[in-house]
């Protein structure tokens, strides 16, 4: 009789390190090739001694392709920054929303091309109707019943069965983006609160007596320490290749309403299968309230505890009323009462890890108060076709056999690192082969403070946290008003 182990079953495929060509992006081939040409051209002008005349030029250019700056290339991450600087010469790196403004009804409070975003209500069903994308999402709370105390066992069955469920959505046309959310906050007492006024008027007890008053000098304290975790998956559909079955429902924007709500439906049984509830749809309400709480983190106390019949935001107040990029600051942005840091998951456990290896993540605490740490965790998945996977992954082939071809004739050995790579690419067409979808996968982390100095102590309890799951992140510098877009809009959007 033989065992399974799952005591580290989960191993994600590496990052491949091959690049374009030697392991460069295009931007550092952009800067090798202006490089080349000026001493082409020197030569051509000048001769042999050309080598030496344009060598001020062509040398400073070359050095600068090969050199990194917070773990990017230098001439990305000066193509990043320049284009930061035109931001603010032109005033887009400040957005303010104006009440008074005419706006057209549907439409949403969002800086930039997301404002075009309509939200639309399909019977409770909240449908964001993305115009560029030719896209619609639609957004569900998740949950599984205390996954994080199951035994080992129990956890991989779960998580096979949720990697089935996965695997179908590359096998069927129409699935543009997956993502996957948690969201955890600071939140209210509310329903302890209540319940103890419930038996206090209940039971006729004095609400004046030690007893009362040292309870609710306990309830004042732990308030602080209240957290909420969420988990949210928003499914993006993509109407283009949908186009038939929208005929088929008569065109128009009924016809995608009710694509959504069918397949909103064929999504939660797909879910229950895999023992994940749907706890509920959002509705264009919460939608806003989530984006607004994110945004807006003062305002969280608020939406919590509003009456079931008054819950969620309104969506014009969707967006935020201040949001900047500040000037000579790249690893921030501000709005309304939050200040945000948006990372980038570059790097994931380079070994096997266990199920629930991100169970550090959601439960960080700052280093030095022991409060939890609010943020924004999302994995954006992107479904990948057999052909186009196995079309990919010949080409990685090719570029790998090439950089061996030039390492050899450098006389250069391979390292650990490219024999990695190519075990990776060996293991992804094998289990593509025995039935494993692919999807192409970003992680991005959102960590909000009050202010700048406890945004600094968040970042560092994450930092911490990331490090036990074997994960390793890079703030995304000079594109931080964009990425936190993407993570506090529940929307289904990507970030190219």
């Amino acid at each position: 009789m033989t065992t399974t182990d799952v005591s580290r079953p989960v191993h994600l495929p590496r990052r491949s390190r091959q690049g374009v060509v030697m392991g460069m992006d295009g931007w550092q081939l952009a800067c090798i090739t202006v490089a080349a040409i000026l001493v082409l051209i020197a030569v051509n002008r000048f001769g042999p001694p050309g080598l030496l005349y344009a060598a001020p030029l062509y040398l400073p250019i070359g050095v600068f392709a090969l050199v990194t700056v917070h773990g990017e290339s230098a001439p990305r991450q000066t193509g990043l920054w320049l284009m930061k600087q035109a931001r603010h010469a032109m005033g887009a790196s400040t957005h303010t929303y104006r009440p008074e403004r005419k706006q057209i009804v549907g439409t949403l409070n969002l800086p930039g091309t997301r404002a075009s975003v309509q939200l639309w209500d399909a019977d409770g069903l909240a449908c964001a109707y993305n115009p560029h994308d030719r896209a619609v999402s639609v957004t569900a709370e998740v949950e599984v019943q205390g996954f994080l105390m199951q035994d080992l066992p129990e956890r991989y069955d779960l998580a096979q069965q949720w990697s089935s469920v996965l695997a179908s959505f590359t096998q069927r046309p129409g699935i543009k983006r997956v993502v996957l959310q948690e969201r955890t906050l600071p939140t209210t007492i509310r329903a302890a609160r209540d319940h103890f006024d419930t038996v206090t008027r209940r039971d006729g007890l004095d609400a004046e007596s030690a007893i009362a008053r040292n309870y609710a000098e306990v309830m004042n304290g732990s308030e602080r320490f209240a957290v909420a975790h969420r988990n949210y998956l928003t499914f993006t559909l993509d109407l283009v290749a949908l186009g038939a079955q929208l005929k088929a429902l008569g065109g128009g924007k009924d016809a995608i309403r009710s694509l959504a709500q069918i397949e909103a439906r064929n999504l939660a049984d797909a879910l229950q299968a895999a023992r994940v509830r749907v706890r509920r749809w959002l509705g264009p309400r919460d939608i806003a309230a989530l984006a607004r709480v994110a945004f807006d983190p003062e305002f969280a106390a608020n939406v919590q505890n509003r009456p079931d019949e008054q819950a969620g935001v309104d969506p014009v107040a969707i967006g935020p009323m201040h949001l900047e990029e500040p000037r000579g600051r790249n690893g921030i942005v501000l709005t309304d009462s939050g200040v945000h840091t948006t990372m980038w998951i570059h790097e994931w456990p380079r070994s096997a890890a266990p199920i629930g290896f991100v169970e550090p993540i959601v439960f960080a605490r700052m280093p030095s108060t022991g409060e939890a740490i609010t943020h924004i965790f999302s994995i954006v998945l992107t479904p990948v076709s057999v052909k186009k996977a196995m079309k990919r992954i010949e080409t990685d082939k090719k570029v790998w056999r090439g950089n061996e071809k030039m390492r050899a004739k450098r006389g250069a050995d391979g390292s650990a690192a490219d024999a990695a790579d190519w075990d990776a690419l060996v293991k992804q067409e094998q289990e593509i082969v025995a039935g494993h979808g692919e999807f192409t996968y970003g992680a991005y982390l959102t960590v909000t403070a009050p202010d700048e100095e406890r945004l600094d102590q968040a970042i560092a309890g994450m930092r911490n946290a990331l490090a036990r799951a074997g994960m390793e992140p890079q703030i995304l510098y000079c594109q931080q008003a964009e990425a936190l877009m993407i993570n506090a809009l529940p929307l289904g959007l990507g970030m190219r």
